[in-house]
């Protein structure tokens, strides 16, 4: 019994020192190497990520992707204004974002040198989806040819742990811009969702008798605008219009392509290799066509190894062609001209509205080169239309897929094998946008919008707001009114 007990107290002594150890060595871990902030990796800590790296983070994300877009939309912590105390009229917070943006000091031209030599621009649009964000930047910083090219980020909401990812980047060179009437700076005065707007159901004769601000413009099939929807047409507008204005002819580049991305698609090691193929043998493939498109809808994977150097020709469509798209200037200011078609067609989705210039507005129809075989992957099964929030299983299909056939991605040449003038039928108006003026506003970004004449946005420049620096949310007073949603 006697060697019984001591064998017990040897055992307890065991376990106890083995918990004191685990407990010691699990609180020393983090300040030795942190690997993980709020669920997201630290890049400057980071060469590159391996799949089992990614494992981990994976179990670390999921609450971030449940509470997606409601924890930071009232946060401004991530808005250094100097306010002493004292309210900001919209004027002077819009003029603030403005500035920042047209004066960004460029990310890593130090190491790359300036803008001159840039022959792509990578634009991606983004909105508060870190997890998401963070695939894509670790994807671009394993495709090769990376550092020959700028990013740059375009936010509809500041959100810190999207700045610290972008701002840690070290393979490229990086400009950051934020739509600068965005509904986390104006959640409640247009075009954010005024407390005086209509429901978004209401009938109109309803609307009418309350006397809701904007009753009388409904969308074609009878419903009010959703700032939450709207914006994100009018942050792609604004955003482009930016980039070729503010960037492109601000720093004289010679031309660059412009590759359109967002927070969730994910890129091939080989996709700027590809490109490279596209745009230098376009006169053989296909001269008229204006537009380049690494993305494209798979409904099967089977196929990838087998396409992968195949490319296709077609009309261009915009639920087929829309993600990784790329277009130079010269393309640009032709759907620029088409502004009135664009901002008028009553849809909240810029790619619909984009056919709509396609097919009626244009003297031909845009034309795509695309790959039969895409290298870019949408992985965001978290967002707008779906809320499965799953983004390590399409990020470990991705990963898969990539890997399946690493032996056979940079070709060195590329073929058409799937040629088509078949034009399909566009799309009838998706409604949901009764921001007209706005949209038009949108297309000079480097104007300013007097807060003294008469505009969609009076009401939002003459708002008062008193930034709260204890809760950070900002309490707003309309001083002057009348604001229509035109």
């Amino acid at each position: 019994m006697m060697v019984y007990r001591r064998m017990h107290r040897l055992a307890n002594a065991v376990i106890v020192c083995c918990l004191f150890g685990f407990i010691v060595i699990f609180l020393k871990a983090p300040s030795e190497e942190q690997r993980i902030r709020d669920g997201v990796p630290i890049v400057s800590q980071n060469a590159g990520w391996s799949a089992k790296d990614w494992d981990g983070v994976n179990k670390e994300v999921a609450d971030l992707l449940k509470n997606e877009s409601k924890s930071e939309r009232s946060d401004l912590s991530g808005w250094d204004f100097k306010t002493d105390g004292k309210p900001l009229n919209g004027a002077e917070i819009v003029e603030s974002v403005s500035f920042l943006n047209e004066n960004f000091d460029i990310l890593n031209t130090a190491k790359f040198g300036d803008l001159s030599s840039v022959k792509t621009i990578l634009v991606i649009q983004v909105h508060d989806r870190p997890v998401y964000l963070q695939y894509l930047i670790e994807s671009m910083r394993n495709t090769r040819g990376i550092s020959e090219t700028l990013l740059v980020f375009s936010h509809d909401i500041n959100v810190g742990i999207n700045n610290d990812l972008i701002r840690n980047i070290t393979f490229a060179r990086v400009y950051q811009i934020f739509y600068p009437y965005n509904l986390q700076l104006f959640p409640s005065v247009f075009p954010g969702q005024s407390p005086t707007d209509c429901p978004e159901k209401m009938k109109r004769d309803r609307a009418q008798e309350t006397n809701c601000s904007n009753w009388s413009y409904p969308d074609k099939y009878g419903n009010y605008r959703v700032a939450q929807l709207t914006q994100i047409k009018h942050h792609w507008w604004w955003k482009m219009n930016f980039v070729f204005d503010g960037i492109v002819d601000k720093f004289e580049m010679n031309d660059p392509w412009v590759l359109l991305l967002e927070e969730d698609h994910m890129l091939a090691p080989d996709a700027l290799h590809v490109l490279d193929i596209i745009v230098s043998n376009r006169p053989t493939y296909c001269a008229a066509c204006e537009i380049i498109s690494l993305g494209f809808y798979l409904k099967s994977t089977n196929k990838y190894g087998q396409d992968i150097a195949h490319l296709g020709v077609h009309p261009w469509y915009s639920s087929k062609h829309n993600m990784g798209m790329a277009l130079q200037k010269a393309t640009w200011k032709k759907i620029q001209g088409c502004s009135g078609m664009f901002c008028s067609w009553d849809d909240y989705n810029w790619d619909w509205s984009l056919m709509q210039v396609s097919a009626k507005c244009l003297p031909q129809r845009f034309r795509v080169i695309f790959t039969k075989s895409p290298r870019v992957i949408h992985i965001g099964d978290c967002g707008v239309h779906t809320h499965r929030c799953e983004a390590h299983k399409a990020l470990k299909s991705t990963q898969d897929l990539f890997q399946q056939y690493k032996d056979r991605l940079f070709p060195s040449s590329m073929t058409v094998t799937d040629t088509s003038r078949r034009s399909l039928k566009p799309s009838k108006e998706n409604g949901g946008l009764g921001d007209r003026q706005l949209c038009e506003l949108n297309k000079t970004p480097l104007v300013r919008v007097s807060a003294q004449q008469p505009s969609v946005l009076h009401s939002m420049l003459n708002t008062k707001i008193q930034f709260n620096t204890s809760t950070t949310t900002p309490t707003t007073s309309i001083t002057s009114s009348n604001s229509q949603n035109l």
